[in-house]
């Protein structure tokens, strides 16, 4: 997470422009969204394991993970950008 922010950070100081560290603070904002409810961590946590159980990115089980993850940091996105 810090090395995110650094390179965000660094982004921003380049290009001049305060979009990078929008983004970042957007995804941090998610990020303790999910381990901040028991529910979402949960579901984090047990996608995050099948997608590292798997075999190949072609395995079903994989695509199903990945599906969820996503599903995951949307619902996190929207809960904190209510």
């Amino acid at each position: 997470m810090e090395q995110q922010k650094e390179r965000a950070l660094a982004a921003a100081l380049k290009d001049g422009k305060i979009g990078h560290l929008q983004h970042w603070l957007a995804y941090w904002q998610a990020c303790v969204e999910i381990e901040r409810r028991p529910d979402l961590r949960s579901r984090y946590q047990a996608a995050l394991a099948s997608v590292h159980t798997t075999g190949s990115r072609d395995d079903p089980a994989f695509r199903a993970a990945m599906t969820e993850l996503r599903a995951v940091e949307a619902e996190a996105r929207r809960a904190v950008s209510a």
